[in-house]
């Protein structure tokens, strides 16, 4: 049985992925573990693939989504079960996001589309064929909110059963590029675009808050909440910016590279996954760089971070 070493990596409670294969065993077998851990994957059946997005629910539900047309992986806490064109009729390629609602169902977007799976079976809502899917936030128990990059993007709304669209040719919203999303804790809906920096939806009233900071790229990436209930967004210039209590901060990874993703861990740890510097990770004492030299990651191209269990 072939091994594929170290598809999968992880820094509890960090998850960082590249590529996954089935039935995990740790590469590090000393005990007590080291603070990174390797894994290495054997099994038949699933195919390397590269992981575009993450969506750590508990110890029994992890979903993996593929960066290509190979659709996405579950782990029930037990096995891997894989859901693609053959046994669902939707072709997930290039999975960008998956969010749970307040009544169970699971959404999925991809690059040309969104779908919902309610346990028993998925259903590809038709109002978004074609459109490529960015992001998802749920607010509440029936409001979803899709992210849609394109000369049709910007801010798609589920309420009461019905689908409503907001465009800058039809609303104030200032982007039609839209990377990343976020509810904070007051329900304001925060934006990351690819033009336009960050945007900010408060009181029905659409705010391009970055327009006047000193910004390297409008492109941003990825943006997250901590559970101080502050902001955080990452650039493709490697800014990160924080907005806490009516206050910007404007930061900078030091290094040259994207950030991909942005997350902050229970124990205020910001980290910041690249495309070339590996991981890098933002906290009182300042910065830490975890890469192929200093490090056991694999490779310093991180293309998405979740949290989980400590």
């Amino acid at each position: 049985m072939k091994h594929t070493r170290f598809t999968l990596f992880s820094v509890l409670p960090l998850l960082a992925c590249l590529a996954v294969l089935p039935s995990c065993k740790e590469k590090n077998e000393n005990y007590p573990p080291q603070t990174w851990s390797e894994y290495s994957y054997t099994g038949t059946g699933i195919s390397p693939r590269d992981i575009s997005t993450i969506f750590y629910e508990n110890d029994h539900s992890l979903w993996l989504g593929a960066k290509g047309n190979e659709g996405l992986l579950h782990h029930d806490g037990y096995k891997w079960n894989i859901f693609d064109m053959a046994n669902t009729g939707i072709d997930f390629d290039s999975v960008t996001s998956m969010a749970r609602d307040g009544n169970g169902k699971l959404w999925v977007g991809w690059k040309n589309g969104l779908a919902r799976y309610d346990g028993a079976g998925w259903k590809d809502i038709e109002e978004f064929s074609g459109l490529r899917v960015t992001s998802l936030a749920v607010e509440g128990i029936g409001t979803i909110r899709v992210g849609i990059k394109g000369e049709s993007g910007g801010i798609a709304t589920l309420q009461n059963e019905k689908w409503s669209f907001e465009t800058p040719g039809n609303s104030g919203i200032p982007s039609g590029n839209i990377n990343g999303m976020v509810s904070d804790n007051d329900q304001v809906l925060w934006l990351t675009s690819a033009d336009k920096g960050i945007i900010r939806l408060k009181n029905i009233e659409w705010e391009n808050i970055s327009a006047e900071l000193p910004l390297m790229s409008p492109d941003f990436t990825s943006i997250t909440k901590s559970m101080d209930g502050s902001i955080w967004a990452g650039s493709s210039s490697s800014q990160l910016i924080h907005f806490f209590d009516d206050t910007f901060t404007l930061l900078h990874t030091g290094t040259s590279k994207p950030i991909t993703t942005v997350i902050v861990t229970a124990d205020g740890n910001v980290w910041c996954a690249t495309l070339g510097a590996g991981l890098v990770k933002y906290n009182s004492s300042g910065w830490t760089s975890f890469t192929v030299e200093n490090e056991t990651l694999p490779s310093d191209d991180i293309l998405c971070l979740s949290a989980g269990n400590p």
